[in-house]
């Protein structure tokens, strides 16, 4: 009997022991989970204007690093198990990640404005658009010299406006020929020599740029509470919340929840966790999902609410009506 009892604590010893090991074994997966939606009636507010008893949810998904032993949790209902190249791209940090993120978010506010007040039949100037660097590639010669957030002003003597312009400034040189850049950095203005590489055949900056919109001020000043969401799949649900309250309509369901990027064209653009920000819509009682009509399929057997594909912003305000 004691021998027994012996061989069994030392079984139980190792288990835990495994069990701890594996808690702290990293892997490069992460877990995609259902997050909350968040009642942007108490989150945006649109000067001069009440606010409205309609709910407007902004849903997110709770984003987890997995260790060994998280991996488990993928088998959980309503759980996703991602490779971190779904989210991160290759050669990103995790500060130049959130950073990324941040700035999304940033947009994201600027570019609702802009379409809800526009769609309100206000008078708005266009937003400038601007090129950033969003990341380095994995062989990059700019990591020290460009770093993410960066704002590209000038390559080879030429303004840039979209990426195709830093593409097309590039591909003349050879590659390891340094392209001259003025950028802007942190606010203030920079002038560096960053050298090319050869990638896909073709001479190449070796980042990764995103075309960002900076909207002029507004009729109407609307300000954010969210400092604790972050990325741009908020723009599509932040622009009908700003429209409602800019025009005081009331008509359609009382409380919408939904997800999607938005451009300044009213284009609403694919996000990740479909599924998952239907459940946190669920479960905060909303009358009606909305979603952008890629992601549709992820969310289109749904009986318990209903789910609407939206392409743009004007469609999805027709169905809300």
């Amino acid at each position: 009997m004691v021998r027994r009892r012996g061989s069994a604590f030392a079984v139980t010893t190792a288990a835990l022991i495994l069990l701890a090991a594996l808690a702290l074994v990293p892997t490069p997966f992460y877990l995609i989970s259902p997050g909350t939606a968040v009642d942007l009636s108490k989150r945006i507010a649109v000067e001069g204007r009440v606010p409205l008893r309609r709910h407007f949810y902004l849903t997110d998904v709770t984003v987890t690093h997995a260790t060994a032993l998280l991996l488990a949790a993928g088998l959980w209902p309503g759980t996703r198990v991602v490779h971190r190249r779904v989210l991160v791209p290759d050669g990103v940090t995790a500060h130049d990640y959130d950073r990324i993120m941040t700035i999304a978010m940033d947009d994201s506010q600027q570019i609702a404005a802009y379409v809800a007040e526009r769609a309100a039949g206000l008078r708005v100037s266009a937003p400038s658009r601007t090129v950033i660097v969003a990341s380095l590639a994995p062989n990059s010669r700019a990591a020290g010299l460009l770093h993410v957030g960066d704002r590209l002003i000038r390559i080879g003597g030429h303004a840039v406006y979209a990426p195709s312009d830093v593409s097309s400034a590039v591909r003349i040189l050879a590659p390891g020929v340094s392209a001259n850049l003025e950028i802007e950095h942190d606010g203030r203005v920079a002038r560096l020599r960053v050298p090319t590489i050869l990638a896909d055949g073709h001479t190449r900056l070796g980042v990764f740029l995103n075309q960002r919109g900076t909207t002029p001020p507004l009729p109407v000043p609307v300000h954010f509470s969210l400092d604790d969401v972050e990325g741009s799949s908020g723009g599509l649900m932040f622009a009908l919340a700003i429209y409602a309250e800019l025009t005081g309509d009331r008509s359609g369901p009382s409380a919408i929840a939904g997800t999607g990027t938005l451009d300044a064209d009213g284009n609403v653009g694919p996000i990740e966790g479909a599924p998952q920000k239907l459940i946190a819509a669920k479960r905060a009682g909303a009358n009606v999902f909305l979603v952008p009509r890629p992601n549709y399929p992820d969310v289109a057997n749904e009986r318990d609410i209903v789910v609407i594909p939206v392409d743009t912003f004007s469609q999805a305000l027709a169905a809300l009506r």
